[in-house]
Protein backbone atom coordinates (compact mmCIF):
# COMPACT_ATOMS: atom_id res chain seq x y z
CA UNK A 1 0.00 0.00 0.00
CA UNK A 2 1.39 3.35 -1.03
CA UNK A 3 0.31 6.52 0.69
CA UNK A 4 1.14 10.17 0.83
CA UNK A 5 0.08 13.23 2.77
CA UNK A 6 -1.35 16.17 0.84
CA UNK A 7 -1.76 19.87 1.42
CA UNK A 8 -5.14 21.48 2.16
CA UNK A 9 -7.47 21.44 -0.81
CA UNK A 10 -5.93 18.39 -2.42
CA UNK A 11 -8.70 16.23 -1.00
CA UNK A 12 -6.30 13.44 -0.32
CA UNK A 13 -4.70 11.83 2.70
CA UNK A 14 -3.58 8.28 3.40
CA UNK A 15 -5.15 6.40 0.52
CA UNK A 16 -4.32 3.27 -1.41
CA UNK A 17 -2.56 4.21 -4.62
CA UNK A 18 -3.53 0.87 -6.09
CA UNK A 19 -7.21 1.64 -5.58
CA UNK A 20 -7.07 5.30 -6.52
CA UNK A 21 -4.35 5.40 -9.19
CA UNK A 22 -3.42 8.69 -7.48
CA UNK A 23 -6.76 10.20 -8.49
CA UNK A 24 -6.87 12.20 -5.26
CA UNK A 25 -3.33 12.19 -3.95
CA UNK A 26 -0.10 13.75 -5.13
CA UNK A 27 1.97 11.29 -7.14
CA UNK A 28 5.00 10.38 -5.00
CA UNK A 29 8.52 10.93 -6.31
CA UNK A 30 9.20 7.19 -6.42
CA UNK A 31 6.50 6.74 -9.05
CA UNK A 32 7.45 9.62 -11.32
CA UNK A 33 8.63 8.75 -14.84
CA UNK A 34 10.42 10.29 -17.78
CA UNK A 35 8.60 12.33 -20.39
CA UNK A 36 9.47 9.80 -23.09
CA UNK A 37 7.83 7.00 -21.11
CA UNK A 38 4.71 9.07 -20.53
CA UNK A 39 4.47 10.34 -24.11
CA UNK A 40 2.75 7.17 -25.33
CA UNK A 41 -0.46 8.11 -23.51
CA UNK A 42 -1.20 11.42 -25.31
CA UNK A 43 0.06 9.90 -28.57
CA UNK A 44 -2.47 7.12 -28.11
CA UNK A 45 -5.22 9.70 -27.62
CA UNK A 46 -3.99 11.73 -30.59
CA UNK A 47 -4.29 8.79 -33.01
CA UNK A 48 -7.95 8.01 -32.30
CA UNK A 49 -10.48 7.77 -35.12
CA UNK A 50 -12.04 11.12 -34.28
CA UNK A 51 -8.66 12.84 -34.63
CA UNK A 52 -8.23 11.21 -38.03
CA UNK A 53 -11.59 12.74 -38.95
CA UNK A 54 -10.60 16.21 -37.73
CA UNK A 55 -7.30 16.13 -39.63
CA UNK A 56 -8.86 14.91 -42.87
CA UNK A 57 -11.77 17.36 -42.70
CA UNK A 58 -9.40 20.28 -42.11
CA UNK A 59 -7.51 19.53 -45.32
CA UNK A 60 -10.71 18.92 -47.29
CA UNK A 61 -11.86 22.41 -46.29
CA UNK A 62 -8.64 24.40 -46.54
CA UNK A 63 -6.30 22.38 -48.74
CA UNK A 64 -3.09 20.57 -47.86
CA UNK A 65 -0.72 23.53 -47.54
CA UNK A 66 -3.02 25.68 -45.42
CA UNK A 67 -4.07 22.64 -43.39
CA UNK A 68 -0.49 21.66 -42.61
CA UNK A 69 0.52 25.25 -41.72
CA UNK A 70 -2.47 25.55 -39.42
CA UNK A 71 -1.65 22.13 -37.98
CA UNK A 72 1.87 23.31 -37.13
CA UNK A 73 0.54 26.54 -35.56
CA UNK A 74 -2.08 24.70 -33.52
CA UNK A 75 0.54 22.15 -32.47
CA UNK A 76 2.77 24.99 -31.22
CA UNK A 77 -0.18 26.49 -29.33
CA UNK A 78 -1.01 23.07 -27.89
CA UNK A 79 2.59 22.56 -26.75
CA UNK A 80 2.52 25.97 -25.05
CA UNK A 81 -0.74 25.16 -23.25
CA UNK A 82 0.35 21.64 -22.33
CA UNK A 83 3.67 22.88 -20.94
CA UNK A 84 2.07 25.75 -19.02
CA UNK A 85 -0.65 23.59 -17.46
CA UNK A 86 1.65 20.59 -17.14
CA UNK A 87 4.02 22.52 -14.91
CA UNK A 88 1.14 23.18 -12.50
CA UNK A 89 0.22 19.49 -12.39
CA UNK A 90 3.90 18.64 -11.97
CA UNK A 91 4.07 20.92 -8.92
CA UNK A 92 0.86 19.66 -7.29
CA UNK A 93 1.12 16.06 -8.47
CA UNK A 94 -2.59 16.22 -9.28
CA UNK A 95 -4.75 15.77 -12.39
CA UNK A 96 -6.07 18.81 -14.25
CA UNK A 97 -9.44 18.96 -12.47
CA UNK A 98 -7.88 18.68 -9.02
CA UNK A 99 -5.14 21.16 -9.97
CA UNK A 100 -7.86 23.66 -10.89
CA UNK A 101 -8.76 23.66 -7.17
CA UNK A 102 -5.33 25.10 -6.43
CA UNK A 103 -5.18 27.53 -9.33
CA UNK A 104 -8.20 29.36 -10.66
CA UNK A 105 -11.38 27.90 -9.21
CA UNK A 106 -11.18 26.61 -5.64
CA UNK A 107 -12.48 23.39 -4.11
CA UNK A 108 -16.15 23.85 -4.99
CA UNK A 109 -15.44 25.89 -8.08
CA UNK A 110 -13.52 22.99 -9.58
CA UNK A 111 -16.90 21.39 -10.20
CA UNK A 112 -17.14 23.69 -13.22
CA UNK A 113 -13.92 22.23 -14.58
CA UNK A 114 -15.27 18.73 -13.94
CA UNK A 115 -18.43 19.58 -15.88
CA UNK A 116 -16.38 20.90 -18.80
CA UNK A 117 -14.09 17.88 -18.77
CA UNK A 118 -17.08 15.52 -18.58
CA UNK A 119 -18.72 17.34 -21.52
CA UNK A 120 -15.48 16.98 -23.46
CA UNK A 121 -14.76 13.33 -22.68
CA UNK A 122 -18.33 12.08 -22.99
CA UNK A 123 -18.69 13.99 -26.25
CA UNK A 124 -15.70 12.15 -27.67
CA UNK A 125 -17.11 8.89 -26.27
CA UNK A 126 -20.30 9.59 -28.21
CA UNK A 127 -18.54 10.61 -31.44
CA UNK A 128 -16.23 7.61 -31.45
CA UNK A 129 -19.22 5.29 -31.00
CA UNK A 130 -21.11 7.04 -33.80
CA UNK A 131 -18.12 6.70 -36.14
CA UNK A 132 -17.80 3.00 -35.32
CA UNK A 133 -21.53 2.56 -35.90
CA UNK A 134 -21.33 4.11 -39.37
CA UNK A 135 -18.29 1.97 -40.23
CA UNK A 136 -20.14 -1.17 -39.11
CA UNK A 137 -23.12 -0.33 -41.31
CA UNK A 138 -20.81 -0.04 -44.29
CA UNK A 139 -18.87 -3.20 -43.50
CA UNK A 140 -21.95 -5.42 -43.30
CA UNK A 141 -24.19 -3.40 -45.63
CA UNK A 142 -26.76 -2.89 -42.86
CA UNK A 143 -29.73 -0.49 -42.95
CA UNK A 144 -29.75 2.46 -40.57
CA UNK A 145 -32.91 1.34 -38.78
CA UNK A 146 -33.96 1.74 -35.15
CA UNK A 147 -33.55 -1.98 -34.57
CA UNK A 148 -29.94 -1.85 -35.82
CA UNK A 149 -29.24 1.28 -33.78
CA UNK A 150 -30.53 -0.29 -30.59
CA UNK A 151 -28.55 -3.47 -31.26
CA UNK A 152 -25.20 -1.93 -32.21
CA UNK A 153 -25.21 1.02 -29.82
CA UNK A 154 -26.46 -1.29 -27.06
CA UNK A 155 -23.63 -3.77 -27.63
CA UNK A 156 -21.01 -1.02 -27.85
CA UNK A 157 -22.29 0.62 -24.67
CA UNK A 158 -22.14 -2.66 -22.77
CA UNK A 159 -18.61 -3.20 -24.09
CA UNK A 160 -17.43 0.26 -22.99
CA UNK A 161 -18.99 -0.17 -19.55
CA UNK A 162 -17.44 -3.60 -19.12
CA UNK A 163 -14.01 -2.42 -20.18
CA UNK A 164 -14.13 0.71 -18.01
CA UNK A 165 -15.19 -1.25 -14.92
CA UNK A 166 -13.34 -4.55 -15.35
CA UNK A 167 -10.85 -4.34 -18.22
CA UNK A 168 -9.21 -0.93 -18.05
CA UNK A 169 -5.75 -2.22 -17.06
CA UNK A 170 -5.76 -4.66 -19.97
CA UNK A 171 -6.78 -1.91 -22.39
CA UNK A 172 -4.04 0.38 -21.09
CA UNK A 173 -1.36 -2.29 -21.32
CA UNK A 174 -2.32 -2.90 -24.94
CA UNK A 175 -2.40 0.82 -25.85
CA UNK A 176 1.13 0.89 -27.25
CA UNK A 177 0.56 -2.15 -29.44
CA UNK A 178 -2.83 -0.92 -30.64
CA UNK A 179 -1.45 2.53 -31.45
CA UNK A 180 1.35 0.95 -33.48
CA UNK A 181 -1.14 -1.31 -35.29
CA UNK A 182 -3.36 1.66 -36.14
CA UNK A 183 -0.44 3.57 -37.64
CA UNK A 184 0.79 0.50 -39.53
CA UNK A 185 -2.65 -0.16 -41.03
CA UNK A 186 -2.82 3.52 -42.04
CA UNK A 187 0.55 3.20 -43.77
CA UNK A 188 -0.72 0.03 -45.48
CA UNK A 189 -3.70 2.01 -46.77
CA UNK A 190 -1.37 4.71 -48.10
CA UNK A 191 0.75 2.09 -49.88
CA UNK A 192 -2.40 0.58 -51.35
CA UNK A 193 -3.59 3.96 -52.64
CA UNK A 194 -0.32 5.20 -54.12
CA UNK A 195 1.62 2.06 -55.03
CA UNK A 196 -1.08 -0.45 -55.93
CA UNK A 197 -3.77 1.91 -57.21
CA UNK A 198 -1.22 4.34 -58.66
CA UNK A 199 -2.63 7.58 -57.25
CA UNK A 200 -0.46 10.69 -57.62
CA UNK A 201 0.74 11.97 -54.21
CA UNK A 202 1.48 15.38 -55.73
CA UNK A 203 -2.24 15.76 -56.29
CA UNK A 204 -2.67 15.68 -52.52
CA UNK A 205 0.04 18.27 -51.91
CA UNK A 206 -1.50 20.56 -54.54
CA UNK A 207 -5.05 20.10 -53.27
CA UNK A 208 -6.57 23.55 -52.61
CA UNK A 209 -9.64 22.64 -50.55
CA UNK A 210 -13.34 23.28 -51.06
CA UNK A 211 -13.60 26.60 -49.22
CA UNK A 212 -13.82 29.35 -51.86
CA UNK A 213 -12.02 32.68 -51.73
CA UNK A 214 -8.54 33.68 -50.77
CA UNK A 215 -6.13 32.64 -48.07
CA UNK A 216 -7.99 34.02 -45.03
CA UNK A 217 -11.27 32.08 -45.51
CA UNK A 218 -9.29 28.85 -45.84
CA UNK A 219 -7.10 29.70 -42.85
CA UNK A 220 -10.15 30.58 -40.75
CA UNK A 221 -11.93 27.36 -41.75
CA UNK A 222 -8.90 25.24 -40.83
CA UNK A 223 -8.36 26.93 -37.46
CA UNK A 224 -12.08 26.73 -36.63
CA UNK A 225 -11.93 22.93 -36.88
CA UNK A 226 -8.46 22.10 -35.62
CA UNK A 227 -7.75 24.99 -33.26
CA UNK A 228 -10.69 24.23 -31.00
CA UNK A 229 -8.99 20.98 -29.92
CA UNK A 230 -5.88 22.69 -28.52
CA UNK A 231 -7.39 23.03 -25.05
CA UNK A 232 -8.60 19.44 -25.17
CA UNK A 233 -5.20 17.87 -25.74
CA UNK A 234 -3.65 20.30 -23.24
CA UNK A 235 -5.99 19.17 -20.45
CA UNK A 236 -5.32 15.52 -21.29
CA UNK A 237 -1.57 16.21 -21.23
CA UNK A 238 -1.94 17.91 -17.85
CA UNK A 239 -3.28 14.70 -16.36
CA UNK A 240 -0.16 12.80 -17.37
CA UNK A 241 2.21 15.62 -16.38
CA UNK A 242 1.69 14.87 -12.68
CA UNK A 243 3.77 11.73 -13.25
CA UNK A 244 6.78 13.64 -14.64
CA UNK A 245 10.11 13.62 -12.82
CA UNK A 246 11.38 17.01 -14.00
CA UNK A 247 10.16 20.11 -15.80
CA UNK A 248 12.09 18.97 -18.85
CA UNK A 249 9.97 15.81 -18.86
CA UNK A 250 6.90 18.02 -18.82
CA UNK A 251 8.13 19.72 -22.00
CA UNK A 252 8.75 16.38 -23.73
CA UNK A 253 5.30 15.16 -22.72
CA UNK A 254 3.61 18.41 -23.75
CA UNK A 255 5.04 18.16 -27.28
CA UNK A 256 4.03 14.53 -27.93
CA UNK A 257 0.27 14.83 -28.22
CA UNK A 258 -0.11 18.11 -30.15
CA UNK A 259 2.60 17.28 -32.71
CA UNK A 260 1.13 13.83 -33.34
CA UNK A 261 -2.43 15.10 -33.47
CA UNK A 262 -1.96 18.22 -35.57
CA UNK A 263 1.05 17.46 -37.77
CA UNK A 264 1.45 13.69 -38.20
CA UNK A 265 -2.28 12.98 -38.38
CA UNK A 266 -2.78 15.88 -40.81
CA UNK A 267 -0.27 14.35 -43.21
CA UNK A 268 -1.57 10.79 -42.83
CA UNK A 269 -5.21 11.87 -42.94
CA UNK A 270 -4.61 13.94 -46.08
CA UNK A 271 -2.88 11.11 -47.93
CA UNK A 272 -5.73 8.70 -47.15
CA UNK A 273 -8.72 11.03 -47.51
CA UNK A 274 -7.67 13.10 -50.52
CA UNK A 275 -5.71 10.45 -52.38
CA UNK A 276 -8.23 7.71 -51.68
CA UNK A 277 -11.38 9.67 -52.53
CA UNK A 278 -11.56 8.47 -56.19
CA UNK A 279 -11.50 4.85 -55.01
CA UNK A 280 -14.16 5.63 -52.40
CA UNK A 281 -16.41 7.13 -55.10
CA UNK A 282 -15.90 4.06 -57.29
CA UNK A 283 -16.65 1.76 -54.34
CA UNK A 284 -19.92 3.58 -53.62
CA UNK A 285 -21.03 3.49 -57.25
CA UNK A 286 -20.26 -0.23 -57.49
CA UNK A 287 -22.40 -0.91 -54.41
CA UNK A 288 -25.26 1.37 -55.47
CA UNK A 289 -25.89 1.44 -59.23
CA UNK A 290 -28.37 4.30 -58.79
CA UNK A 291 -25.70 6.71 -57.57
CA UNK A 292 -24.45 9.31 -60.04
CA UNK A 293 -20.77 10.31 -59.89
CA UNK A 294 -21.82 13.61 -58.30
CA UNK A 295 -23.94 11.89 -55.63
CA UNK A 296 -21.17 9.38 -54.93
CA UNK A 297 -18.66 12.21 -54.61
CA UNK A 298 -20.90 14.01 -52.12
CA UNK A 299 -21.39 10.80 -50.12
CA UNK A 300 -17.63 10.21 -50.11
CA UNK A 301 -17.01 13.73 -48.80
CA UNK A 302 -19.49 13.09 -46.00
CA UNK A 303 -17.43 10.03 -45.02
CA UNK A 304 -14.53 12.26 -44.00
CA UNK A 305 -16.29 13.65 -40.94
CA UNK A 306 -19.24 11.33 -40.39
CA UNK A 307 -17.91 7.89 -41.33
CA UNK A 308 -14.13 8.01 -41.07
CA UNK A 309 -13.95 4.28 -40.40
CA UNK A 310 -15.24 3.75 -43.96
CA UNK A 311 -11.75 4.46 -45.31
CA UNK A 312 -10.34 1.63 -43.19
CA UNK A 313 -13.14 -0.70 -44.34
CA UNK A 314 -12.81 0.18 -48.03
CA UNK A 315 -9.01 0.00 -48.25
CA UNK A 316 -8.22 -2.68 -45.65
CA UNK A 317 -11.48 -4.68 -45.48
CA UNK A 318 -11.58 -6.99 -42.44
CA UNK A 319 -8.13 -5.90 -41.31
CA UNK A 320 -9.25 -2.29 -41.22
CA UNK A 321 -12.57 -3.10 -39.56
CA UNK A 322 -10.95 -5.13 -36.78
CA UNK A 323 -8.28 -2.45 -36.35
CA UNK A 324 -10.71 0.40 -35.78
CA UNK A 325 -12.65 -1.61 -33.22
CA UNK A 326 -9.54 -2.85 -31.39
CA UNK A 327 -7.96 0.59 -31.31
CA UNK A 328 -11.17 2.37 -30.36
CA UNK A 329 -11.98 -0.14 -27.62
CA UNK A 330 -8.90 1.09 -25.78
CA UNK A 331 -9.80 4.74 -26.31
CA UNK A 332 -13.44 4.19 -25.37
CA UNK A 333 -12.53 2.35 -22.17
CA UNK A 334 -10.40 5.32 -21.16
CA UNK A 335 -13.10 7.81 -22.18
CA UNK A 336 -15.77 5.98 -20.18
CA UNK A 337 -13.51 5.65 -17.12
CA UNK A 338 -12.31 9.24 -17.37
CA UNK A 339 -15.81 10.60 -17.80
CA UNK A 340 -17.05 8.64 -14.79
CA UNK A 341 -14.40 10.14 -12.52
CA UNK A 342 -15.26 13.63 -13.73
CA UNK A 343 -18.92 13.00 -12.90
CA UNK A 344 -18.00 11.64 -9.47
CA UNK A 345 -15.89 14.72 -8.76
CA UNK A 346 -18.72 16.95 -10.01
CA UNK A 347 -21.25 15.39 -7.62
CA UNK A 348 -18.76 15.31 -4.74
CA UNK A 349 -17.62 18.91 -5.16
CA UNK A 350 -21.18 20.24 -5.29
CA UNK A 351 -22.98 18.05 -2.76
CA UNK A 352 -20.36 16.24 -0.69
CA UNK A 353 -21.93 12.94 -1.72
CA UNK A 354 -19.66 10.22 -3.08
CA UNK A 355 -21.39 8.13 -5.75
CA UNK A 356 -19.75 4.90 -6.85
CA UNK A 357 -17.52 5.08 -9.90
CA UNK A 358 -19.17 2.04 -11.55
CA UNK A 359 -22.55 3.76 -11.34
CA UNK A 360 -21.08 6.89 -12.90
CA UNK A 361 -19.64 4.79 -15.75
CA UNK A 362 -23.20 3.77 -16.57
CA UNK A 363 -24.47 7.36 -16.22
CA UNK A 364 -21.67 8.63 -18.46
CA UNK A 365 -22.51 6.13 -21.18
CA UNK A 366 -26.18 7.06 -20.97
CA UNK A 367 -25.23 10.72 -21.43
CA UNK A 368 -23.12 9.72 -24.45
CA UNK A 369 -26.12 7.93 -25.96
CA UNK A 370 -28.21 11.06 -25.46
CA UNK A 371 -25.52 13.05 -27.29
CA UNK A 372 -25.62 10.56 -30.16
CA UNK A 373 -29.40 10.82 -30.29
CA UNK A 374 -29.09 14.61 -30.39
CA UNK A 375 -26.95 14.28 -33.54
CA UNK A 376 -23.52 15.17 -32.18
CA UNK A 377 -21.82 13.65 -35.24
CA UNK A 378 -23.76 15.89 -37.62
CA UNK A 379 -22.92 18.89 -35.40
CA UNK A 380 -19.28 17.91 -34.99
CA UNK A 381 -17.79 21.28 -35.97
CA UNK A 382 -20.20 23.24 -33.77
CA UNK A 383 -19.50 20.95 -30.82
CA UNK A 384 -15.73 21.40 -31.23
CA UNK A 385 -16.07 25.19 -31.44
CA UNK A 386 -18.17 25.53 -28.27
CA UNK A 387 -16.01 22.98 -26.49
CA UNK A 388 -12.97 25.06 -27.45
CA UNK A 389 -14.50 28.18 -25.89
CA UNK A 390 -14.98 26.34 -22.60
CA UNK A 391 -11.69 24.44 -22.47
CA UNK A 392 -9.57 27.40 -23.59
CA UNK A 393 -11.40 29.68 -21.17
CA UNK A 394 -10.61 27.21 -18.39
CA UNK A 395 -6.96 26.98 -19.49
CA UNK A 396 -6.74 30.78 -19.61
CA UNK A 397 -7.99 31.17 -16.03
CA UNK A 398 -5.57 28.58 -14.64
CA UNK A 399 -2.60 30.02 -16.55
CA UNK A 400 -3.46 33.59 -15.49
CA UNK A 401 -3.78 32.56 -11.84
CA UNK A 402 -0.53 30.60 -11.69
CA UNK A 403 1.76 32.70 -13.89
CA UNK A 404 0.34 36.25 -13.83
CA UNK A 405 -1.12 36.48 -10.32
CA UNK A 406 1.02 34.03 -8.32
CA UNK A 407 4.16 34.55 -10.46
CA UNK A 408 4.64 30.77 -10.79
CA UNK A 409 5.16 30.36 -7.05
CA UNK A 410 3.69 27.38 -5.24
CA UNK A 411 4.46 25.98 -1.78
CA UNK A 412 2.40 22.98 -0.72
CA UNK A 413 2.99 23.83 2.96
CA UNK A 414 1.53 27.33 2.82
CA UNK A 415 -0.80 27.27 -0.17
CA UNK A 416 -4.42 27.91 0.78
CA UNK A 417 -7.35 26.67 -1.29
CA UNK A 418 -10.59 28.60 -1.35
CA UNK A 419 -13.90 26.80 -1.54
CA UNK A 420 -14.91 29.20 -4.33
CA UNK A 421 -12.51 31.38 -6.29
CA UNK A 422 -15.16 33.79 -7.56
CA UNK A 423 -12.73 35.69 -9.77
CA UNK A 424 -12.01 32.48 -11.67
CA UNK A 425 -15.62 31.35 -11.86
CA UNK A 426 -16.80 34.73 -13.16
CA UNK A 427 -13.91 34.99 -15.62
CA UNK A 428 -14.65 31.56 -17.10
CA UNK A 429 -18.36 32.32 -17.43
CA UNK A 430 -17.71 35.66 -19.14
CA UNK A 431 -14.85 34.57 -21.41
CA UNK A 432 -16.55 31.36 -22.59
CA UNK A 433 -19.82 33.21 -23.20
CA UNK A 434 -18.08 35.88 -25.28
CA UNK A 435 -16.49 33.27 -27.52
CA UNK A 436 -19.73 31.31 -27.92
CA UNK A 437 -21.76 34.41 -28.78
CA UNK A 438 -19.18 35.49 -31.37
CA UNK A 439 -19.38 32.08 -33.03
CA UNK A 440 -23.15 31.63 -32.71
CA UNK A 441 -23.80 35.02 -34.34
CA UNK A 442 -21.19 34.43 -37.07
CA UNK A 443 -19.33 37.56 -36.02
CA UNK A 444 -16.04 35.68 -35.61
CA UNK A 445 -15.59 31.98 -36.32
CA UNK A 446 -12.55 31.77 -34.04
CA UNK A 447 -14.37 32.94 -30.92
CA UNK A 448 -12.72 30.21 -28.83
CA UNK A 449 -9.40 32.05 -29.21
CA UNK A 450 -11.10 35.21 -27.96
CA UNK A 451 -12.23 33.21 -24.91
CA UNK A 452 -8.62 32.33 -24.12
CA UNK A 453 -7.34 35.88 -24.49
CA UNK A 454 -10.28 37.30 -22.54
CA UNK A 455 -9.59 34.91 -19.66
CA UNK A 456 -5.93 35.92 -19.53
CA UNK A 457 -6.82 39.63 -19.44
CA UNK A 458 -9.90 39.55 -17.22
CA UNK A 459 -8.77 37.23 -14.42
CA UNK A 460 -5.90 39.37 -13.06
CA UNK A 461 -8.22 42.40 -12.97
CA UNK A 462 -11.00 40.55 -11.17
CA UNK A 463 -8.50 39.03 -8.75
CA UNK A 464 -7.56 42.54 -7.62
CA UNK A 465 -11.22 43.40 -6.99
CA UNK A 466 -12.02 39.95 -5.54
CA UNK A 467 -8.84 38.99 -3.67
CA UNK A 468 -8.27 35.62 -2.06
CA UNK A 469 -10.98 34.76 0.46
CA UNK A 470 -13.61 37.16 -0.88
CA UNK A 471 -17.11 35.77 -0.39
CA UNK A 472 -15.87 32.34 0.58
CA UNK A 473 -13.92 30.36 3.16
CA UNK A 474 -10.84 28.20 2.88
CA UNK A 475 -10.72 24.41 2.70
CA UNK A 476 -9.21 23.08 5.92
CA UNK A 477 -6.95 20.06 6.00
CA UNK A 478 -9.43 18.08 8.07
CA UNK A 479 -12.27 18.80 5.65
CA UNK A 480 -10.11 17.96 2.67
CA UNK A 481 -9.17 14.62 4.21
CA UNK A 482 -12.79 13.87 5.08
CA UNK A 483 -13.91 14.61 1.52
CA UNK A 484 -11.19 12.37 0.13
CA UNK A 485 -12.40 9.28 1.96
CA UNK A 486 -14.03 6.97 -0.51
CA UNK A 487 -12.90 5.20 -3.62
CA UNK A 488 -12.39 6.63 -7.09
CA UNK A 489 -13.52 10.20 -6.25
CA UNK A 490 -12.07 13.18 -7.99
CA UNK A 491 -10.00 13.64 -11.08
CA UNK A 492 -10.45 12.09 -14.44
CA UNK A 493 -7.91 10.42 -16.77
CA UNK A 494 -5.74 8.88 -14.06
CA UNK A 495 -3.51 6.46 -15.90
CA UNK A 496 -0.33 7.12 -17.73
Amino acid sequence: MSSTTNPPGSTGSTLSAAAEDHALVSVPAAERRSGHQLALSPVSVATALVVFAIAGFTVVLAGFTVGLVVGALVAAFGVFLGRALGRMAFETGMSSTITSRFFGFGLRGSSIGSAIFAFMILGFLAMESALLYQGTLLMFDLPDSWAIRVLLYGLMTLLWIGLAVFGLKLALRASGVLTAVTLLVTIYMIIHIYVIEGADPMGVFRYAGVVPGGLWPKFEAAVSVMGATAGTIALVTTDFARYCRTRRDVTVLAAAGPVTQNVLMTVLGSLVVIGGMPDVVTYLMDHDKNLTPEAAGAAGSDFVMQNTGAFFVIFAAWLGFVTIYAAQAKAQAINAYSGSLSLVNLVDALTGRKPGRAAMVVVGNVIALVMIGAGILEKFSTYLAYLGAMTLGMCGVMIADYYLVRRARYDSRTHRVEKWNWAGVITLAVSASIGMVLMATDVFALGFLVSFVAALLLYPLLRKWLPEGTGTSFAASEEAVEEAEGEDIGGHQDHA
